[in-house]
């Protein structure tokens, strides 16, 4: 006997949050077959590439750099992580989205990724993110002259520089930027949006955390005392030109290094305002004449925030935490700076300046017992990557670079070889999809969402095609979709909410399809939108579909 309608509807809500908890992840290894491509002018399939592939803190990393300096550099970032969980910091969120990374170390392949740097600035830039927050991808350039940027050696008064470094200090360099990366990727997903000054300080923070076999320590800084190490007293303040993010220097030699600390760094070196620091982010300073602006706003971001958390014995911290918790809901602006931190802009960066010369500081972490070490982080293997692999998490990020004819080729190829996972057929059906074959996009998103593949815009692509579809072509009264159509619409965006991470999307087709259904909508899918308001408060399109739904459609 069928169960009625809204029961029905209940019942596979109910379903899809049992398997929400039970599991992380659908399983998803069946093998998915589709028809045999029919390539014009095939050749025979090229050499693959040589890469290796690792996996820290269970996210893929794929690298062109040689073993060694990939090893060294999983290594560095696997401790860095797992040293911070011992610590139970809650400034890094215990995300479980995959944050893919690659890092290359072959002529061309950054560019190749991020196709709108110019071949020339290649080795300039270190890292690029592409995609959104639901499948960021990080790329870490190896080959980068801005890794040890020091203004001294660029100057010509130290013999040190970049091109200077050993391969094992710049594995070093390159390992610090991948950790970087990787906390702004986590970061920068949370919701309400974190501001981009926040962002990196955080970023720089966690990736100079101090550890050694007894200890965990956050906070901790080297050369405490930035004026009595660099310049002693013949260091002089440097000074901005407001609104251009150009600074002059009034000594001769900028202390400012990529490698040093905030306070060793900014000893010598002019400081943003604190409008510019706010306003800028990562990709305000592009090109190479802009490497030390790019630095100086990272390590004034760390100063400031370091300041905050820590700084003055941890006197600020309590101010600082609800100046925060404002910003999710209010602009920036000096008022609000001055109510919540008790100062305005220029006192305020006078006590920056302050906490540069001289860092007084309240550390946390995590020690061991008396004659006992912290457990070490989990090894890590470094192997040559198959064809597939290289193939699969290629495609990934031409997709998420907008470039979704590399991306099918990738794809394609890999299919060729013999990939079958669901996986795999959802991102040809998405970059299908990119592509405006939506026929052929829903035939290969229908066999993955089937077969469980773990990419909530799969599912949400999906419900997507099958609404728009069944918009223009409706069975129900009125116009409206009838509610067999409406079923094949929700089914997969209940499946997608099983996925790590929920996007608004998911939320918003739901409310979208109901709103065109000729059904009562149950309290318990209200709820469900609900749900994803209370998630994604500042998305705007689903507010809207939410509010669509009538003032009398209410939860129970």
């Amino acid at each position: 006997m069928p169960l009625p309608r809204a029961v029905w509807a209940t019942a596979l809500i109910v379903g899809a949050t049992l398997r929400l908890v039970g599991q992380e992840k659908p399983v998803n290894t069946a093998p998915v077959n589709l028809p045999e491509f029919n390539v014009v002018g095939e050749r025979e399939l090229p050499p693959p590439e040589t890469w290796y592939y690792t996996r820290i803190a269970g996210q893929e990393v794929l690298s062109s750099a040689s073993r060694s300096r990939t090893e060294q550099m999983a290594r560095d970032v696997t401790r860095v992580l797992h040293a911070l969980d011992l610590t139970g910091t809650t400034l890094l969120p215990r995300n479980k989205a995959a944050t893919r990374m690659l890092i290359t170390g072959r002529e061309g392949n950054f560019s190749s990724f991020a196709p709108e740097l110019k071949e020339t600035d290649e080795d300039e830039v270190w890292s690029a993110m592409l995609g959104g927050p639901e499948n960021p991808v990080l790329i870490i350039n190896e080959r980068s002259r801005s890794l040890g940027y020091s203004a001294e050696a660029e100057s010509g008064d130290d013999e040190s520089g970049p091109e200077a470094a050993t391969p094992a200090e710049r594995a070093a360099d390159a390992a610090r930027h991948l950790q970087v990366g990787y906390f702004r990727a986590v970061l920068s997903r949370q919701r309400p949006a974190l501001p981009a000054w926040f962002i990196e300080g955080v970023a720089q923070m966690l990736a100079r955390v101090r550890i050694t076999d007894h200890s965990v320590t956050l906070g901790y800084v080297e050369n405490q005392d930035a004026i009595g190490k660099i310049g002693g007293q013949d260091r002089e303040a440097g000074h901005s030109v407001a609104g251009d993010l150009k600074h002059r220097l009034t000594p001769a030699v900028d202390s400012l290094a990529d490698s040093l600390d905030f306070n060793a760094a900014l000893a010598r070196s002019g400081l943003f305002s604190l409008p510019e620091l706010f306003a800028a982010n990562s990709r305000s300073f592009p090109g190479e004449e802009n490497i030390k602006q790019r630095i100086r706003w990272e390590k004034q971001c760390h100063a400031f925030v370091h300041w905050g958390l820590f700084g003055d014995y941890g006197r600020h911290e309590k101010q600082f935490l609800a100046f925060m918790q404002r910003l999710q809901t209010q602009p920036l602006t000096e008022k609000l700076f001055q109510e919540s931190l008790g100062m305005n802009y220029a006192e305020g960066l006078a006590a920056l300046r302050t906490h540069v010369e001289v860092t007084r500081v309240k550390v946390v972490g995590v020690k061991a017992d008396k004659d006992q070490k912290l457990p070490p982080e989990p090894p890590i293997e470094v192997r040559e990557a198959t064809p597939l692999e290289v193939a699969r998490l290629k495609s990934i990020a031409f997709a998420a670079g907008h470039q979704p004819e590399k991306a099918r080729e990738e794809l394609i190829l890999a299919y060729r070889r013999g990939e079958r996972s669901p996986d795999l057929v959802a991102e040809l059906g998405l970059a299908e999809l990119n592509l405006g074959r939506r026929e052929q996009a829903a035939r290969y998103l229908a066999l993955a969402t089937k077969a469980k593949c773990t990419r909530p815009r799969a599912y949400a692509a999906l419900a997507r095609i099958r609404l728009e579809d069944r918009v223009a072509k409706p069975q129900g009264k009125d116009g409206k979709l009838s509610y067999e159509q409406l079923l094949g619409v929700l089914e997969p965006l209940l499946l997608a909410r099983t996925q790590a991470p929920r996007t608004p999307e998911i939320y918003t087709l739901f409310a979208e399809a109901w709103a065109r259904a000729d059904t009562p909508m149950p309290p318990q899918h209200l709820a469900l939108v609900d749900e994803g308001v209370t998630l994604f408060p500042e998305d705007t399109a689903l507010r809207e579909a939410r509010a669509r739904l009538g003032p009398t459609a209410t939860a129970k």
